[in-house]
């Protein structure tokens, strides 16, 4: 009975234990891009904090000139690996439904 425990426990224990991988990813709402480096495939861009970021981008039609440019204001969504995986322009977000306290 004795091992019957231990061997739970343990398992108990290395099953709490295990790290989980999740597809989490940070947004930078308000964000600024300062420079696109097409060789690199990287942008940079401002948060409204203020920090500036330098960061590859997970696909190359991203870079595309006419989907961002420089100094348009954008939403950056980055992955756990720190690479970009979308940029929303405010015009490409879609709006939000109106409710009938709007029309009031």
């Amino acid at each position: 009975m004795m091992n019957i425990c231990t061997i739970l426990v343990v398992t108990f224990f290395l099953l709490s234990a295990t790290v989980m991988v999740s597809d989490a990813e940070t947004t930078f709402g308000g964000s600024r891009i300062t420079a696109i480096d097409q060789d690199q495939r990287t942008i940079t861009f401002k948060t409204k904090e203020g920090q500036s970021w330098t960061l590859p981008v997970t696909d190359p039609d991203l870079l595309n000139q006419k989907t961002v440019a420089k100094d348009d204001p954008v939403t950056i969504e980055i992955d756990l690996n720190d690479r970009i995986t979308k940029v929303v322009k405010p015009s490409d977000a879609p709006a939000a439904p109106r409710t009938d306290t709007e029309d009031r």
